[in-house]
């Protein structure tokens, strides 16, 4: 088999793989005597697969925790990344991490201070490493003081420790916030102090959060279920991808095109550990396709490849029936809780069906 033969072999094959062959549609893709049904709950089953394998996941995480016990912001998806600036698809096969998101408990701490506060205890997950670290976010719901009609000021320490010869405690500041906020959602970034955290392989910690300005002896920060405190650790991997554009089926579409296949979350029964997105548009491929001789007229530089190709195999040629497959795929952002009540958002690669085509 020559240069070309291969190269031709191999485009061929992977265009045929399994992601393609349950995403397409037509009689030569190994669809059987299935019925639209069948095929369809195929489909999804294929769907599931997936998901779970590009999680490293044999089978959906056991969570303890409640989805609806989480804060607002994470329950409503308010901390996923909208941002467009997020570089090419990429190939791995496995989801690639683009948040993190921690609950902390409270904590005490070895100093109090003369101002309101509450300590934070947490631990920083062993998964992430310090460059991956883009933006880090503290979120924390501040309740009502007599003096908010001024700004409030908050500064965030690292919790007093023992120094290293167990001789005075030490409490380090890394972060001061001035809000008008007078009941809500206040955040702080802790990018810098998370990264020398990990490059120090320090994974248990307790920030100290205290209120400068607040008249009220108590702190108005809330540990209450649904306000509760988290941090927010997003890779330099998070943003959306541009979806492109693609041959919509409809009633008169007879030829290759995209036709929609929802999966829905909830009717699976994974809606007690995905939070975002409750479901999504999969999408795969159905019509007919021209045969071989048509398919190798356009003038395209991989038509001319498979007619140079099979041309030159007279025996195959009659072999070779175009079939309608994904062409390209998009991915697919999942934010999800595991079994250490941690919740990660990922992105999954080749999950959405953008385009199809005959191949």
């Amino acid at each position: 088999m020559g240069i070309s033969s291969v190269f031709v072999y191999i485009l061929v094959t992977s265009f045929l793989s399994l992601e393609v062959t349950m995403l397409g549609s037509c009689a030569n893709c190994a669809n059987g005597d299935l019925s639209v049904t069948e095929l369809t709950d195929v489909r999804i089953e294929f769907v599931k697969q997936q998901i779970l394998k590009k999680l490293r996941l044999s089978k959906k995480p056991a969570v303890a925790l409640p989805l609806n016990s989480l804060p607002m912001p994470v329950a409503q998806g308010q901390t996923l990344s909208d941002r467009v600036d997020k570089p090419p698809e990429f190939d791995d096969y496995y989801g690639r991490t683009e948040q993190k998101i921690i609950f902390p408990v409270e904590g005490e701490c070895l100093t109090s201070g003369r101002y309101p506060y509450k300590c934070l205890k947490f631990e920083l997950p062993p998964d992430v490493q310090p460059e991956e670290v883009n933006v880090v976010e503290l979120w924390f719901y501040k309740e009502r003081d007599p003096l908010d009609e001024y700004n409030q000021t908050f500064v965030i320490s690292e919790a007093a420790h023992w120094d290293s010869q167990q001789q005075f405690k030490k409490t380090k500041p890394i972060a001061i916030k001035e809000t008008d906020i007078g009941e809500g959602w206040v955040r702080v970034e802790l990018a810098w102090a998370v990264r020398v955290w990990l490059e120090g392989r320090e994974r248990l910690h307790n920030l100290h959060v205290a209120c400068r300005t607040c008249q009220l002896r108590r702190s108005p920060l809330s540990f209450h279920e649904k306000h509760r405190p988290f941090l927010v650790l997003y890779t330099k991997y998070a943003g959306k991808r541009r979806q492109g554009r693609a041959l919509e089926c409809s009633a008169t579409t007879s030829e290759c095109c995209r036709e929609p296949l929802y999966v829905s979350f909830k009717e699976l029964g994974w809606d007690d550990w995905i939070i975002r997105p409750a479901g999504y548009h999969a999408y795969f491929c159905k019509g007919s396709c021209a045969p071989i001789s048509a398919v190798t007229n356009t003038d395209s530089y991989h038509h001319n490849i498979i007619r140079k190709y099979f041309y030159s195999v007279t025996d195959r040629k009659a072999e070779f029936k175009p079939c309608c497959a994904p062409t390209t795929f998009s991915s697919l952002q999942l934010l999800y809780m595991d079994s250490t009540n941690t919740v990660t958002q990922k992105t999954l690669p080749n999950m959405v069906v953008e385009s199809c085509g005959c191949m």
